[in-house]
């Protein structure tokens, strides 16, 4: 980011004017700063290091100047302060906390971050494991040809002079614990698929619908076609659409299910109980098992995961920390009651898990414990 950018990101930050975008855009790239130099080894922080004071010295003079005018000081400043923490997210928090996450770079046992890892499995029943595979041409069928390429994306491309077959084979592309992927299917459309997930889709689009599954979740860039609409199917819903973005999380294990509108118009409707919900730009969908609650929320939070960050808003511990797991491939032991703990914060999925761990053992609200692949959670 230029210089001249961070400055007026920086001020509308502190004057609280910065769009939710904005925002999002400041505090990930202070986030991954601190990362890379953490990683580097490097002695100082330079640029982010004066971002960082410049924030909280004018924090301080706003809240040195509301108390001049304001009773009860003591009881404000800590108001004050605890709603900067959740507003401000982790990376500004974490500032005193450098010298802790360099010396857990140092332990010989770190759980490092998932990566680009998944599975294809054609039609006739071979598996293809992608991580092994060479970039290139790994697969073609029937006027199909299917590209790995080196940043972790399968392509689909059409073949000139093919004609589609009159009956497509299914593919499925899946993810383990740890891995994500892209695919970009026949139509053009891009899916992003995170840990634990996997898609089914047919190796050419010749049905009234466009039609794929999905478990887990996953983001779409759905390519326009009003003749022929794009329809995707979860183990309890079906979402209809023309040409749009937008995120799906449909994990069994978790009690909802959640479709983030970016872009464009989506119908979701649920099999079972029967509901319907329609959904515009910036709007979410939350099934509960009873029927849908719509409601308007910052689409950045749900499709942070696709852009390589965590990013949290008052959520709460045992649903981050299901996040964390499926990402980094280990388990989640709870010793002692963790309801009602929420934290807010954002920071990137490329940390080793003792770094992120750290960060989030800062807010004093638990401490952790690491054996083998096995995470406890204390009080």
């Amino acid at each position: 980011m230029k210089k001249a950018e961070l400055t007026n990101l920086t001020e509308k930050y502190i004057a609280g004017t910065a769009s939710g975008e904005e925002r999002f855009k400041l505090e990930s790239w202070y986030n991954n700063q601190l990362n890379q130099n953490t990683l580097a080894g490097e002695k100082q922080f330079d640029e982010e290091d004066q971002v960082g004071e410049k924030i909280f010295n004018k924090i301080n003079q706003q809240i040195d100047q509301q108390e001049k005018k304001r009773p009860g000081r003591y009881f404000y400043r800590i108001a004050v302060a605890a709603s900067l923490i959740a507003v401000l997210g982790f990376g500004w928090f974490i500032l005193s906390k450098r010298a802790d996450l360099k010396k857990i770079n140092k332990s010989a046992s770190l759980i490092k971050p998932g990566g680009n890892k998944a599975f294809l499995t054609l039609a006739d029943g071979t598996k293809i494991n992608l991580d092994q595979a060479l970039n290139g041409t790994i697969a073609r069928q029937e006027g199909i040809q299917i590209t790995k390429t080196a940043d972790g994306q399968l392509i689909y491309t059409i073949l000139e002079n093919k004609s589609a077959p009159a009956k497509p084979g299914f593919n499925t592309i899946s993810t383990p614990a740890g891995g994500q992927y892209q695919v970009t299917l026949p139509d053009g459309t891009k899916v992003w698929l995170n840990a634990l997930s996997s898609l089914k889709y047919p190796t050419a689009f010749t049905a009234k619908y466009r039609m794929v599954e999905l478990s887990g979740e996953g983001y779409f860039e759905v390519a326009k076609n009003k003749n022929k609409p794009f329809k995707l199917k979860t183990s309890k819903q079906e979402i209809s659409v023309l040409g749009t973005h937008f995120n799906v999380s449909a994990y069994a294990d978790d009690a909802e299910i959640k479709t983030t509108l970016v872009e464009g118009g989506v119908a979701v409707k649920n099999f079972n109980p029967q509901a319907t919900g329609l959904l515009k730009p910036g709007q979410q969908a939350v099934f509960q098992g009873t029927g849908f609650k719509v409601s308007n929320v910052d689409v950045e939070e749900y499709i942070a995961w696709k852009n390589g960050f965590f990013m949290f808003n008052n959520e709460g511990i045992k649903e981050a920390m299901q996040k964390l797991a499926r990402w980094y491939d280990v388990d989640i032991e709870y010793v002692g009651d963790f309801d009602g703990i929420y934290f807010g914060g954002s920071f990137s999925k490329h940390n080793n898990l003792q770094e992120t761990l750290k960060i989030l053992e800062s807010t004093d609200k638990f401490k952790f414990k690491i054996e083998g692949r096995r995470i406890k959670i204390l009080k």
